[in-house]
């Protein structure tokens, strides 16, 4: 598996600590990206420029190669801070990080520079650990309501749960209890029902029964796929820094009727097939 990471909102100074010890010590399975920010805060364009180096890596992979993507940030505790974090839903684990020093002007002393390398190492470190422990969640052949599609999945409790996720996995003191705990919480508002005909269990949204493939994967979203932005391909390989099978789709039957389209993963209306539509957890129309 490859665990990618950005280290971003560093200061000159803390930008140039973490490369003076190079990018093996923060990603030893996968590729670090940073840029260093001149002032305090975010542009409106430094989330898509990352999205941009994340999708170029990863198309260059091989399509079942399992893909992790991670976040750590510095809080500047501003709107510009927020915004920026929101471009990473869902499909990145993110977790704030602090700043080589509080004054964002002045120059680190030498021993500051030592001491946030070391720091810098270990909150990657614990990023790969967390990844690793929601990939437990992410990266099975069972049914998982942690990868449904954050579009089509017409449900206020999974949208409730997909963003709980996103802004606790980074720091809650145990990741597996959260993620029990939210799949639980789930299944009490959407328990799993079995389609007329079938003799297996799905989540369903009561528009839409969100039936797993099984070993019949027939379609996926593939890197060549034209038209798509980044967010589609990061969105189609990650859930919260957890990796997941590549050829994962639901084969999707109407509970009463198919909608005329349903929105695909950069909102474009797609019409389904005759008989059902084949949704991937990106959102991806098959």
């Amino acid at each position: 598996m490859k665990t990618d990471i950005v280290i971003a909102g560093l200061s000159v100074p803390g930008f140039d600590a973490l490369k003076a010890i190079g990018p093996r010590k923060f990603a030893p399975s996968g590729e670090l990206f940073a840029l260093p920010v001149k002032r305090r805060g975010y542009s409106k364009q430094h989330a898509g420029g990352y999205h941009q180096a994340m999708r170029d890596r990863i198309i260059k992979l091989p399509e079942p190669e399992r893909v992790s993507l991670t976040l750590a940030f510095v809080d500047y505790g501003d709107e510009t801070t927020a915004a920026f974090v929101d471009a990473f839903q869902p499909f990145a684990l993110v977790r704030p990080i602090m700043p080589i020093t509080d004054d964002f002007e002045r120059i680190p002393t030498t021993a500051e520079v030592r001491g946030y390398q070391d720091y810098l190492a270990g909150e990657a470190q614990e990023l790969r650990a967390r990844a690793s422990k929601v990939a437990e969640f992410t990266n099975i052949r069972n049914l998982s309501p942690f990868l449904l599609p954050a579009g089509n999945f017409a449900s206020r409790h999974h949208r409730l749960m997909l963003n709980a996720l996103f802004r606790n996995l980074g720091t809650v003191n145990d990741v597996t209890k959260f993620m029990r705990k939210a799949a639980n919480n789930f299944e009490r508002h959407h328990p799993r029902v079995r389609p007329p005909e079938s003799d297996h269990s799905c989540y369903s949204d009561k528009r839409l029964y969100f039936c797993s493939p099984g070993r019949d994967r027939h379609g996926y979203f593939r890197h060549d796929a034209p038209g798509h932005a980044a967010h589609c391909v990061l969105s189609a390989r990650s859930r919260f820094g957890g990796s997941f099978a590549h050829d994962l789709h639901y084969d999707c039957q109407p509970v009463t009727q198919l909608a005329a389209n349903y929105p695909n993963c950069h909102g474009t209306p797609t019409p389904p097939k005759p008989t059902h539509v084949n949704i991937c957890p990106n959102d991806y129309i098959i």
